[in-house]
C-alpha cells in the first residue's frame, strides 16, 4: 500500500495486511485503515493496507486477469484491467487494460500463454504508487503504478540463483508487505537455495530497470524449520507494525505431517514465533486474507482449502497466532453455515475480508465456486458466495447469509459453470465509507466472464439489492471475454 496513504485509508475495507502502530491499542485506532485482499480465486492473501491504488489518487482500485483474451490478435494470450476508483466508485471507460503486447511489459503474448495471475499489489520501489504482481509458474513481472496508474511500464523480478545467498524465486503463491520496516515493500515467495524449499524474500526498493532487490534474504526453513514451505502469506499477525510471513503447506521433516509456522518481521530479519495449524498439504496456491475479526487490535490469518470444502481461521497475537480465541476451521457442515457440505463445491476457492456491516468487526466473504444450487440440472458449479460475520469473540455465525446469482436483484441467473464466487474483493472504491464487494464469475457466458458489485451497509450487510456487473467488454476490452473474473487483487 502506499505509505501515506495511512491517514487516510480508514474508508476502505478489504484484507489487513498491516498496521501503523506499534502496539495493539495503538494498531486498533487504525485496524479499519489497513484493508485489502487479492481476492483472486483468493489471489493469494497479499495486497495491502487501504487497497490498491495505482495511480494515488486516494481511491481504492481493482485489477481483473483475463487469462484467455486475445491480445494484439493472439489467442488466448491474456490481459491484465485496472479499473479506477472515484468519487462515484469505480470508472469503467479510464480502465487499463494491458498484455504482453503492451509497450513496456516484458515478453511477448503467445497462443494460450495464459498470462493471467494477479496476485499481489504494494509500493514495491517507494515512489509512493501500488505496483501489481503478475505471475505465473515462476515468472514473475511487476508492472508499475504512477500517477496515469498502470500504463505497462514493467519489469520482471530477477530469479535469482540456487546459491545461498541469492536463492531461486520460485512460482506459486506471492506476498507483498514491509516485512523489514523501512516503509518500502517487499516481494516473498517461496524460493530454493540448491539443498531445500523455504521462502525468499526480495527487499524493497526493486530496481523498476534490472528487477533487482535492495538485498536478499533466504529461510531455509526445510534445514532449519524441519518445513518444506509451499506457500506464503505476508499481513501483521503480531500487531508491531512490521509485517510478518506466515510459512505453510508444507511437510514437517521428520513425521511427515502437514505443519507451518510464523517468521516475525523485523529490521534486522525474521524471527521465528508460532506454529500455525490447518488442513494443509504440500500445495503452491492457497487463498488467504488478512484482518481484525474480533477487533482486538491484532490481524487474524483466514486461508481458503477448497479441497477439503473448508476454511481455516487463526487469531493473531504478539507472538503470531494466539492461543485465545482458538484457531479453527468452518465447512459448509459447520452449525449456522448456510448450505450443504458437498464434494467438490469448493468452499474457500476464494476470500476476502471487510466490514460490510459497519460494526467495526471485518467480516469473511467466501467463495464456493462449484457450488450446485437448488436445480443441479441447470445449476451445476453454478457458485457462490457465503458471509461470516466477525465478532468481539472472533467469526460467528449467526446472521451468516448466502448469495447467488439468483438471490434478488443479483443480475443474471444461475446457470451450469458460471462459477460465481471465483474471485472475491472488498473495496470502498468511493470512499464512501460503505465498502463494495466485488465477486468474479469466469465461467458466466460461457467463461467470457463477469465481475458482480455487490452494496452493502450497515442494516443489510452485504446484499443483491442494488447490485450491478461489468465484463471486459464494459471496460474497453474485447467482448468476448476471457475468463474476465478468475483471479482479482483490490
Amino acid at each position: 500500500m502506499r505509505r501515506r496513504a495511512l491517514t487516510t485509508a480508514a474508508v476502505c475495507t478489504v484484507a489487513l495486511l498491516g498496521v501503523s502502530g506499534v502496539t495493539p491499542a495503538a494498531a486498533e485506532s487504525t485496524a479499519a485503515a489497513r484493508t485489502g485482499t487479492a481476492g483472486g480465486a483468493g489471489a493469494a492473501g497479499s495486497g495491502a493496507g487501504s487497497g490498491a491504488d495505482f495511480n494515488g489518487d486516494g481511491y481504492p482500485d481493482l485489477a481483473i486477469g483475463a487469462h484467455t483474451a486475445t491480445a494484439d490478435g493472439v489467442k488466448r494470450a491474456g490481459v491484465v484491467t485496472v479499473a479506477y476508483g472515484s468519487a462515484t466508485g469505480l470508472t469503467y471507460d479510464t480502465a487499463s487494460i494491458i498484455s504482453q503486447a503492451t509497450p513496456g511489459v516484458p515478453g511477448e503474448p503467445v497462443e494460450d500463454g495464459r498470462w493471467r495471475a494477479v496476485s499481489a499489489h504494494g509500493d514495491l520501489d517507494g515512489d509512493g504508487y501500488d505496483d501489481l504482481v503478475v505471475n505465473w509458474a515462476e515468472r514473475h513481472t511487476v508492472l508499475w503504478g504512477s500517477a496515469k496508474g498502470l500504463t505497462g511500464a514493467g519489469t520482471t523480478v530477477a530469479p535469482g540463483t540456487y546459491r545461498a545467498h541469492d536463492p531461486k524465486v520460485l512460482g506459486g503463491t506471492v506476498g507483498v508487505g514491509d516485512v523489514n520496516g523501512d516503509g518500502v515493500d517487499d516481494f516473498v515467495t517461496r524460493g530454493h537455495n540448491g539443498t531445500s524449499y523455504g521462502l525468499s524474500v526480495r527487499l524493497g526498493p526493486i530496481d523498476r530497470t534490472t528487477g533487482t532487490s535492495a538485498g536478499v534474504w533466504f529461510r531455509d526453513t526445510g534445514s532449519q524449520d524441519k518445513l518444506l514451505t509451499s506457500v506464503v502469506h505476508v499481513g501483521d499477525l503480531t500487531g508491531d507494525g512490521i509485517d510478518d510471513i506466515v510459512a505453510s503447506g508444507g511437510v514437517v521433516l521428520g513425521n511427515g505431517t502437514p505443519g507451518g509456522l510464523v517468521l516475525k518481521g523485523s529490521a534486522t530479519g525474521l524471527v521465528k514465533g508460532s506454529g500455525f495449524g490447518g488442513p494443509q498439504a504440500y500445495s503452491t496456491f492457497y487463498p488467504s486474507a488478512f484482518g481484525d475479526l474480533n477487533k482486538d487490535g491484532y490481524q487474524d490469518l483466514v486461508t481458503g482449502h477448497p479441497e477439503d470444502n473448508r476454511i481455516y481461521v487463526a487469531y493473531g497475537g504478539p507472538n503470531g497466532v494466539s492461543a485465545t480465541p482458538k484457531a479453527r476451521s468452518y465447512t459448509q457442515a459447520s452449525a449456522g453455515v448456510p448450505g450443504l457440505d458437498e464434494e467438490g463445491d469448493r468452499f474457500g476457492s476464494a476470500l476476502a475480508i471487510g466490514d460490510t456491516d459497519q460494526d467495526g468487526y471485518d467480516d469473511v466473504i467466501i467463495g464456493a465456486s462449484y457450488e450446485t444450487g437448488a436445480d443441479p440440472e441447470t445449476t451445476t458449479a453454478s457458485g457462490a458466495i457465503t458471509v461470516l460475520r466477525g465478532s468481539a469473540s472472533g467469526i460467528t455465525t449467526t446472521g451468516a447469509k448466502s448469495l447467488t446469482q439468483n438471490s434478488k436483484g443479483v443480475p443474471s441467473t444461475s446457470e451450469n459453470n458460471d462459477h460465481f464466487g471465483s474471485a472475491l474483493a472488498v473495496a470502498d472504491t468511493d470512499r464512501d465509507g460503505a465498502p463494495e464487494v466485488y465477486v468474479g464469475g469466469n465461467g458466466e457466458d460461457g467463461y467470457k466472464g463477469r465481475v458482480w458489485k455487490l452494496p452493502t451497509g450497515a442494516s443489510t450487510g452485504v446484499t443483491g439489492v442494488g447490485s450491478t456487473s461489468f465484463h471486459l467488454g464494459t471496460l474497453g476490452g474485447s467482448a468476448g471475454g476471457g475468463n474476465f473474473g478468475y483471479r482479482m487483487a483490490g
